[in-house]
C-alpha cells in the first residue's frame, strides 16, 4: 500500500511538473526567467557615431524579450538599483525606465539646524523624482518607457581618481522590433557626464524628449535661502529665460524652439543641467508645479526629431555652480549662473578668479576679501585724495558762496554762473567727491553677485562669530538674532560722515546714512558687509592721515 502511494504521489508531481507551464501560460503569466545582463567587462567601451543609419549597430548587450504592453503578454521583473560611484558623484539609477533617482554629491554637506544633527551629504534630486528620463513620440502618439525594464552591461560601476568608465541601459520596445539605448560616460575628476541616445527599427523619425522631473534638492541650513534661489532656466536663442514660481501660485510652464545651449533646475549653489553637444534645432520646455508641495516641482525637457540609427549626444551636468567648472565644457554652461548685467557679469567673473587665486596662497576668505578692500583702497586712493582736497577747499569757500546767494538770490541763472565761476577761479570740482563713490558701484554689484553665487564661499568661515561669509551674520542675545556687521559698517560710516561733510544744512545726513544702510546691509552676506566695513574704516584712516599732514 505504501509503495502504491508513493507511485501515485511521483506521478501526481510529474503531472504538476510537466503541466505548469501550461498552465501558467493559459494564465497569461510567462514562466521564462528574466534575461541577465553580459559579465562586467574592463575593455568594455561605447560605439562611436558616425554619419548615417547604418552607422549605429544594434545594441551589443541582450535585450528584454516581451515587454509591457498592449499586444504582448506582461513581463514580470523586480526593478534593481545600479550606482555610480566617483569621487565627486554618488548617482543612482534604477532598471525600470533607466532613470536617475538619487544623485548625491560627496564633496559637499548639507548643515542641519538642528545644533548637534551631523552634516548630510548633498542631494539633487529629492525623493521621488527622475532624472534623465527618456519620452518617445510618433506623430500625436506618446510611446511610454516608464515600464520598461532597461538592461544595464553592469551591476555597478566605482571609479577612483583619474579614472573613466560607461555605463549602458538598453530596452526593447513590445513587438521586438524597435529598441531604446541610454548611454553615460563617467570621468572621476569632472561633474559632466556625456551621454548618448540610441534608438532604431523605428519606420518613422520619433521625437525624443530628455527630462527632469521631481525640482532639485534643498542643500542649504536656511530654508528661504534655497526657495529664493530654486528656478528653471534655459539659455536659447542667446537668450537666458527662468522660470520661477512664487508660493502662491500652482503651476506654471513655458516652452520655445531653436539654437538651445543649455536646460536646467538650480538652487542657491548646485544645478541640474543638459547642453547638446552638436549643433541642432531643438525644443526646449520648463515647468513648474507648487500646488501640495513644500518643495516646488521645477522640471526641464529637451526634445529633437531623432531618426533611427543615429546617436543623440548630450552632457548632463550634475553639480555646483562653480564658474572655473562650468566654463571647462565650452558649453556656455557658466551662463547659469547669475551674475548680473553685460559689463557686471565680466567683472563678476574676474574676481571670482582673483578670489580663488588668492585663497591658493590665503586660506581664508574672510582675510582675502580685507586685503581686496585694501586693493580697492589704494587703486581709488588718489581720486579719494582729491575728493577730500575739494571738500576742504568748499569748506574754505563757503562764505565766499554764501555772499553770492544774498547778493543774487532773486536771479537763479546769475547765482549759478557765479558759482560755476567761483570754482573755476578756486580750482574745486563739485563733483570731485562723488567719483571714488561711482567707480566703486561697478565693483559693488559684482561682490554682490560673487557673494551671493560662488560656492567656495559657501559655508567658508572667516574668524569669531563669523562662520558662513556667503550668509549674514549672526549673533544670537536674548533669544534675538543680531547682525553685528550691518551695526558695525553703519557705526564706522558714521564717523565717516562726520569727518567729511561740513555744511550744517547736511548734518541730518550724518545720522540718517547710517541707519538707512542698516537696513539694506542687514540680510547681505557677511562677506560683502565685511568688504565695506573694511574699506569704511580704511576711508577713516586716509581721512585722518590727510588732516594732519594738511595742518
Amino acid at each position: 500500500m505504501d509503495e502504491k502511494r508513493t507511485i501515485v504521489a511521483f506521478v501526481i508531481i510529474g503531472a504538476i511538473i510537466v503541466l505548469m507551464p501550461y498552465y501558467l501560460e493559459w494564465l497569461g503569466v510567462s514562466s521564462s526567467p528574466t534575461p541577465t545582463s553580459r559579465p562586467d567587462t574592463s575593455q568594455e567601451t561605447a560605439p562611436r557615431s558616425t554619419a548615417g543609419p547604418a552607422a549605429v549597430a544594434q545594441p551589443s548587450l541582450p535585450l528584454p524579450g516581451a515587454m509591457l504592453g498592449v499586444e504582448d503578454s506582461a513581463r514580470i521583473f523586480v526593478p534593481r538599483d545600479v550606482v555610480v560611484s566617483t569621487p565627486l558623484h554618488q548617482l543612482t539609477f534604477s532598471t525600470l525606465g533607466g532613470v536617475l533617482t538619487s544623485a548625491k554629491l560627496p564633496q559637499f554637506k548639507i548643515s542641519s539646524s538642528e545644533h548637534r544633527a551631523a552634516p548630510r551629504t548633498a542631494e539633487l534630486l529629492p525623493a521621488g523624482g527622475r532624472g534623465f528620463t527618456l519620452e518617445l513620440t510618433l506623430g500625436d502618439q506618446a510611446i511610454d518607457l516608464s515600464g520598461l525594464e532597461f538592461v544595464p552591461n553592469r551591476e555597478g560601476l566605482m571609479l577612483q581618481e583619474g579614472e573613466k568608465g560607461d555605463l549602458r541601459f538598453s530596452a526593447r520596445l513590445p513587438g521586438g522590433e524597435r529598441w531604446v539605448e541610454k548611454v553615460f560616460q563617467f570621468d572621476a575628476e569632472r561633474y559632466g557626464i556625456t551621454t548618448e541616445v540610441r534608438l532604431g527599427g523605428f519606420g518613422q523619425d520619433p521625437g525624443a524628449f530628455l527630462g527632469w522631473d521631481g525640482g532639485i534638492g534643498r542643500t542649504e541650513r536656511s530654508e528661504e535661502t534655497d526657495l529664493s534661489s530654486m528656478k528653471a532656466l534655459a539659455f536659447i536663442n542667446e537668450d537666458l529665460s527662468h522660470l520661477a514660481i512664487a508660493a502662491d501660485e500652482n503651476r506654471q510652464q513655458w516652452e520655445d524652439k531653436g539654437q538651445v545651449k543649455l536646460v536646467g533646475v538650480r538652487n542657491k549653489y548646485f544645478i541640474s543641467a543638459l547642453a547638446p553637444l552638436e549643433e541642432g534645432y531643438f525644443r526646449a520646455s520648463l515647468r513648474a508645479d507648487h500646488s501640495g508641495l513644500s518643495v516646488p516641482n521645477y522640471a526641464y525637457r529637451l526634445g529633437i526629431s531623432l531618426s533611427s540609427g543615429t546617436v543623440w549626444k548630450n552632457l548632463l551636468y550634475i553639480g555646483p555652480l562653480d564658474y572655473e567648472e562650468l566654463s571647462g565644457y565650452g558649453r556656455e554652461l557658466e551662463r547659469a549662473m547669475d551674475l548680473g548685467w553685460p559689463v557686471i557679469r565680466e567683472i563678476s567673473a574676474l574676481l571670482m578668479v582673483v578670489f580663488v587665486a588668492a585663497y591658493g596662497v590665503i586660506p581664508n576668505y574672510g582675510w582675502v576679501i580685507v586685503l581686496f578692500a585694501l586693493g580697492i583702497k589704494i587703486l581709488v586712493y588718489p581720486l579719494t585724495q582729491k575728493s577730500f582736497e575739494s571738500a576742504n577747499k568748499m569748506q574754505m569757500v563757503q562764505p565766499k558762496l554764501l555772499a553770492l546767494r544774498e547778493k543774487y538770490k532773486n536771479d537763479p541763472q546769475r547765482l549759478s554762473r557765479e558759482t560755476m565761476k567761483l570754482y573755476q577761479e578756486e580750482g574745486i570740482n563739485p563733483l570731485g567727491g562723488c567719483l571714488p563713490m561711482l567707480l566703486q558701484m561697478p565693483i559693488f554689484f559684482a561682490l554682490y553677485n560673487v557673494f551671493s553665487n560662488t560656492i567656495e564661499l559657501r559655508q567658508a568661515p572667516f574668524m569669531l562669530w563669523i562662520q558662513d561669509l556667503s550668509l549674514p551674520d549672526e549673533v544670537i542675545l536674548g533669544g534675538l538674532g543680531i547682525h553685528v556687521l550691518p551695526l558695525l559698517m553703519a557705526v564706522s560710516m558714521f564717523f565717516q560722515s562726520k569727518m567729511t561733510m561740513k555744511d550744517p544744512k547736511q548734518a541730518v545726513l550724518v545720522y540718517l546714512m547710517p541707519v538707512m544702510m542698516i537696513f539694506i546691509f542687514w540680510t547681505l552676506s557677511s562677506g560683502l558687509v565685511l568688504y565695506w566695513t573694511v574699506f569704511n574704516v580704511l576711508s577713516i584712516a586716509q581721512q585722518w592721515l590727510t588732516e594732519r599732514l594738511r595742518k
